[in-house]
């Protein structure tokens, strides 16, 4: 159901997309000369605003990139998907290039213009193998990487100093920690603070806590089971995020209400420990610090894994699409190898903390130089594995955020809500809806 947000939200793209076009209409009339506006949705970053400025200075009176901005503190994840599904779902509302969630570029390859013919194999060649992969549709090239983000573990350097044993903690957590030897130190702890934070609200941020979890202790687990979770491995996972919240009392029993942005409120304004985040949360949250004293303190290391499974970590971040309704596909493309280009990459990663996408900018010594931390990168990298690609994952995530809130919550054991999932999934599979 279509909530008043989401329709004015549309509404306003609408209006957005039409202001311009009457504006565009009257600078023909007083001038001879054409230029070509690219209508560009993404949440528009500070790395956004300085290259689309730099790309219309350069394409001065010839080219225009116009913003349509999804700012984080107005739309959740799902909220911006279902904008844009309904925006293009006419004939693309007058949006040319878009942004998608790596996971869903399967749902949105219908509405998109295939990609192989305007990209050689050289330039696919210089993006990262990890990114690539997750722009792909029945082998079909139909988005390609505009950055990339993993999950992994912030914690507050300065609380941990504080204690006796402060430096052998991290020591171990910025090198190699399972859960059970992570747990060991809550125990130790006895203090009050919130010692682990992750984002469990019913949605696709708990969903990467849970898969990662799940692929730590099998990595072909969707190749070989598929979506049905009644199996050991699946249970082993979830039985962890709700051991967190009732059994160990580690992770506070509100993180179930909380997405990204409300987690990293609570977790700085209640001197947590760690939390599970991305690692552009030192540039997402600049603008609209919550401590900034405290947020100075903040260090990253990988996430736990368990005792016998492999360390791993969900690749996040953002693809690109360009709609197959545009008429500009030819200024669309270069638009997009404008924003892959090395340089951009780099503006990217220092101005909004995203993984750089192109293979360049950690083979070359003098970025590590630079940039120190690109060296932990690469290293994480090796860690990182993707959601299932599935035409109708977005569909299945909904219900396993579901019944998964549910166990955290204690309100459903965890073998019933593994079994309401697999159920519920196997049912989804057999009725057709409209996205």
């Amino acid at each position: 159901m279509m909530t008043s947000k989401h329709k004015w939200s549309i509404a306003f793209i609408v209006i957005l997309v039409a202001v311009y076009l009457v504006l565009l209409f009257v600078q023909k009339g007083n001038d001879d000369t054409e230029i070509i506006e690219i209508y560009f949705a993404d949440r528009i970053t500070a790395a956004h605003k300085i290259l689309i400025d730099e790309y219309n200075q350069l394409n001065k009176g010839k080219i225009k990139v116009v913003p349509i901005d999804f700012p984080n503190f107005d739309f959740s994840t799902n909220e911006r998907k279902e904008v844009l599904a309904r925006s293009l779902r006419g004939t693309g509302d007058g949006i040319d290039l878009f942004a998608v969630d790596i996971i869903w570029v399967q749902r949105f390859a219908k509405w998109c213009e295939p990609l192989d013919k305007y990209f050689t194999e050289d330039e696919k060649k210089r993006i990262l193998p990890q990114a690539l992969a997750s722009c792909y549709s029945q082998g079909e090239l139909v988005a390609v990487p505009l950055d990339l983000v993993q999950g992994i573990m912030y914690y507050r350097e300065d609380l941990l100093k504080e204690l006796e044993n402060g430096e052998e903690i991290i020591n171990k957590i910025s090198n190699d920690i399972t859960w059970e030897e992570f747990l060991k130190i809550h125990t130790s702890l006895k203090r009050a603070n919130p010692f682990y934070i992750y984002p469990a609200a019913d949605y696709e941020g708990l969903i990467c806590s849970y898969i990662e979890l799940v692929l730590s202790l099998k990595l072909n687990y969707f190749e070989e089971h598929g979506f049905n979770f009644e199996k050991p491995e699946a249970e082993k996972a979830l039985q962890l995020l709700a051991d967190l919240v009732n059994r160990y009392k580690a992770t506070p029993g509100e993180v179930t209400k909380y997405t990204e942005i409300p987690s990293y409120q609570h977790f700085i304004k209640n001197d947590g420990f760690f939390i599970r985040g991305w690692p552009s949360y030192d540039k997402d949250f600049r603008d609209f610090p919550v401590n900034i004293e405290k947020e100075k303190k903040l260090k990253k290391a990988p996430l736990p894994h368990f005792n016998e499974g492999e360390p791993t970590s969900v690749f996040g971040g953002w693809n690109l699409m360009i709609s197959k309704f545009s008429d500009k596909k030819k200024e669309v493309v270069d638009f997009v190898k404008f924003l892959l280009s090395d340089k951009s990459q780099e503006i990217f990663f220092r101005e909004s903390g995203y993984y750089p996408i192109t293979n360049k900018i950690y083979e070359d010594s003098s970025y590590s130089k630079k940039y120190p931390e690109l060296l932990q990168i690469r290293k994480l990298l090796t860690s990182g594995v993707h959601r299932p690609a599935h035409e109708d994952y977005t569909r299945y995530s909904k219900i396993m955020s579901s019944y998964i809130v549910q166990a955290i919550n204690n309100e459903l054991s965890v073998k019933d809500a593994l079994r309401m999932i697999t159920s519920s999934i196997q049912l989804e599979k057999n009725v057709v809806k409209e996205f």
